[in-house]
């Protein structure tokens, strides 16, 4: 049984690696930071760019990064790497492999050999179905490298700390703890909660840990660690410029939204606590440095100042492998193969999807790249799925699609705009002057309507306002007038974000541009967020 076990789990594993190998290899060209990690970083955003092509242009560009942007140099070099040098099949077919390790370590760590298969199911359906940002954090380029590269070395490392155990300091870990050092130089959202934990258990278990081999790994894991949050540029990038208040604000609609296993561990703490209160005391007590890096995290999630999916991963990772070893202690074992049936097929039905929306926008990505290939060619019309067609469609592409171009107020690149760095940066690299990128539908309706948005107009799906202006019409900004609004008749989570003002000014100039389109200008602009749009009477620019 125990052998038939085995190979049970090997060809489930090698099922789950061609799936994941299958999604990634319609992973899509984007303008986003796939693009900006083919060029050598700049400290000054409009100096001239350059591509990197040599190991001297990628170290002077990790350099510069990590003064400016982040300190993650370590999988950034890689990253840098791979998309600039390597076919992008490459480090495609290794995340693939990757994803089956991080599955494989995450069932160790928490269950051990024992129910190893129930264990990764288990992970592998609450990645891949219920956490939010499945696209983000696996699927897209920077992604994978930045969250499953991660997290699958940060797992392997904690497995061998594990391994090491009540072993005694010998020189051999004096010589192989430093590499501990390029783990915690990973990424700030894992690093900290984990250096912060690492600490702790050293204080906590001084006596204990003073004479045993993890110890200088933990120490240099800690260095690590102290390299990647203390760049310069971090704790700016964090702050964004907003007060606490903000912050807090935004964090706490990012556990909210973004968290769907933390809340699920919650439940099941409630649930024991009600049922089993010695076994909740015995787990928590085993768990106790684990459960306090999960707390870590959840402050820096608290403070961070930003509601991305993928912010919320490492925190939703963490509570996802204390949430799989409570199930694996609380649910009898004559249900686990019902379990690994069900989870299962559930993934499969959303796989089927998953692959028809990926394919359609690999689809849609090979269109754009056809056309930024075309000598002279500067405005790149985008083939876009019409939102509301399909709620089960929508769905999907909102969890594994990451698409090549997108408009809208929170993309992370406005590519309509000629002026933006990512933008400049696809010109440069198809050797034009300038590109700009427009939905298809505004290009087609203003090839066949001579009257077309004469006033403005909303795209197809309502992302982008479109303006016909005088020739030569310089815009300086963008105002809407807005309507008064009884904020009594709102929902609470309305009421709390619900917009002051009886105006607002756009004058972010990344977020309107003046395009050329079938020989006239057209004044191109974002919608703004939802509580001011709802309330829109009138728009002029000036």
């Amino acid at each position: 049984m125990k052998t038939r076990s085995r190979k049970v789990y090997v060809v489930y594993m090698a099922l789950v690696a061609a799936c994941m190998l299958w999604l990634q290899l319609l992973d899509a060209f984007t303008l986003g930071d796939d693009m900006a990690y083919r060029f050598v970083w700049r400290a000054n955003e409009s100096e001239p760019l350059q591509l990197v092509d040599s190991f001297g242009d990628l170290v002077h560009s990790q350099w510069v990064h990590y003064h400016t942007m982040n300190g993650r140099w370590v999988v950034h070099s890689v990253a840098q790497a791979l998309l600039g040098f390597a076919p992008p099949q490459l480090y495609q077919v290794i995340s693939a492999l990757l994803f089956v390790g991080l599955l494989y370590l995450g069932a160790r760590l928490t269950v051990g050999r024992k129910q190893h298969l129930f264990a990764s199911v288990l992970i592998c359906f609450f990645l891949f179905v219920v956490s939010r940002g499945f696209r983000t954090t696996m699927l897209w380029s920077m992604g994978t490298f930045n969250y499953l590269w991660t997290t699958t070395f940060t797992l392997a490392f904690l497995l061998y700390l594990k391994h090491l155990g009540h072993a005694t300091l010998t020189a051999k870990h004096w010589w192989l703890s430093p590499l501990s050092l390029l783990v915690g130089s990973s990424h700030e959202g894992l690093a900290l909660p984990l250096a912060i934990t690492f600490l702790v258990v050293i204080i906590a278990e001084r006596k204990k840990v003073a004479h045993r081999a993890v110890l200088p790994y933990l120490c240099w894991y800690m260095v690590g660690a102290a390299i990647v949050v203390l760049t310069p540029a971090l704790w700016s990038r964090a702050d964004g410029g907003m007060t606490l208040y903000n912050r807090m604000l935004s964090g706490a609609i990012n556990l909210f939204l973004n968290m769907r296993v933390g809340w699920l561990l919650l439940f099941t703490i409630i649930y024991l606590y009600r049922k089993n209160r010695s076994l909740l005391r015995q787990k928590l007590w085993q768990f106790r440095y684990a459960y306090l890096c999960l707390a870590m995290s959840l402050g820096i999630i608290a403070v961070c100042g930003t509601n991305l999916e993928r912010v919320a991963f490492f925190t939703d990772f963490i509570a996802l492998l204390l949430m799989v070893e409570l199930w694996s202690t609380l649910i009898a074992e004559r249900w686990h193969r019902h379990i690994i049936i069900a989870s299962s097929a559930v993934m499969v039905a959303l796989l089927i999807p998953a692959i028809v929306v990926r394919s359609q926008n690999y689809r849609y990505s090979e269109h754009i790249k056809q056309q930024m290939m075309e000598p002279g060619k500067e405005l790149i019309t985008v083939e876009q799925p019409l939102k509301g067609d399909s709620w089960m469609m929508d769905f999907c592409r909102e969890r594994y699609v990451y698409p090549s171009a997108e408009f809208g107020f929170y993309c992370c690149y406005m590519a309509f705009n000629a002026h933006d760095t990512n933008i400049r940066m696809a010109a440069t690299l198809c050797n034009k002057q300038q590109m700009v990128f427009l939905p298809e539908d505004v290009v087609k309706k203003i090839a066949t309507d001579s009257m077309a948005f004469a006033h403005y107009e909303l795209d197809a799906n309502k992302e982008l306002y479109v303006w016909r202006v005088s020739e030569g019409q310089q815009v300086d900004k963008v105002i809407f007038s807005l309507k008064p609004e009884d904020t009594s008749a709102l929902m609470p989570h309305q009421r709390l974000l619900a917009y002051k003002g009886n105006s607002y000014v756009m004058d972010d100039h990344l977020r309107y541009s003046v395009v050329r389109v079938g020989g006239r200008s057209y004044l191109v602009f974002t919608r703004p967020t939802t509580n001011i749009f709802r309330r829109i009477d009138t728009i002029k620019y000036e």
